[in-house]
C-alpha cells in the first residue's frame, strides 16, 4: 500500500515522503496514529500543493537549528558530580546531566535521547559528546566534570577575591 507519510518516521521516512508499506502496517500502526494517509489520486495533489509550505518550514527550522548549533558549540558545560578515591564518580554522569547544564548556561532544552557520549562518563575530566539538534544539524559540545570539593574551592576563592 502506496501512502504519504505526514510526519517522520524513524526507519521509514520523513515528512512528505511517499512509501510503500505493508497493508496491515498502513492500516494499524500508521493510520490509526496519523503517521500518514492513503496515497490515493487527490491526497497526492494535495501533497504536491503543500510542498512549497513544507520546503519553507524546513528551511526555517534548519536556519534555526544551525543558530543553536553555533551557541551549543561556543560553551564548555561543567558538571558537578559526587566523587570517591583517585577521581572516580559514584555512579557516572549522564546524558539528562549533559542536557541539564547545557539548559542551565544557554536557556535552550535538549532532549537528553539525542545527546551521544563515545563512552561512559565514570570520572573526573574532560569528555566530547554530540548533540543533534535537527535533521543534519549536530553541535560538538564539551563536558567537563568536577567533583563537588573542587567546586566548593572554587567558590572558596571566588569569596576571597
Amino acid at each position: 500500500m502506496k501512502v504519504i507519510l505526514t510526519k517522520d518516521v524513524d526507519f521509514l521516512g520523513e515528512e512528505g515522503d511517499i512509501v510503500t508499506v505493508k497493508n496491515g502496517y498502513a492500516r494499524n500502526y500508521l493510520l490509526p496514529k496519523s503517521y500518514a494517509v492513503i496515497a490515493t489520486p487527490g491526497n497526492l495533489k494535495t501533497w504536491e500543493n503543500e510542498k512549497v509550505a513544507r520546503d519553507r518550514k524546513i528551511a526555517k527550522s534548519t536556519a534555526k537549528a544551525e543558530e543553536q548549533a553555533k551557541i551549543i558549540s561556543a560553551n564548555i558545560y561543567e558538571v558537578i558530580a559526587k566523587v570517591g578515591d583517585e577521581g572516580k564518580l559514584y555512579g557516572s554522569v549522564t546524558t539528562q546531566d549533559i542536557s541539564n547544564a547545557i539548559e542551565a548556561k544557554t536557556k535552550i532544552v535538549i532532549d537528553r535521547r539525542k545527546i551521544s557520549v563515545e563512552e561512559q562518563i565514570k570520572s573526573v575530566g574532560e569528555y566530547h559528546a554530540v548533540v543533534k539538534i535537527y535533521k543534519d544539524v549536530k553541535a560538538e559540545v564539551k563536558v567537563v566534570v568536577k567533583s563537588e570539593e573542587e567546586k566548593a574551592e572554587a567558590v572558596a576563592e571566588g569569596e576571597k577575591e
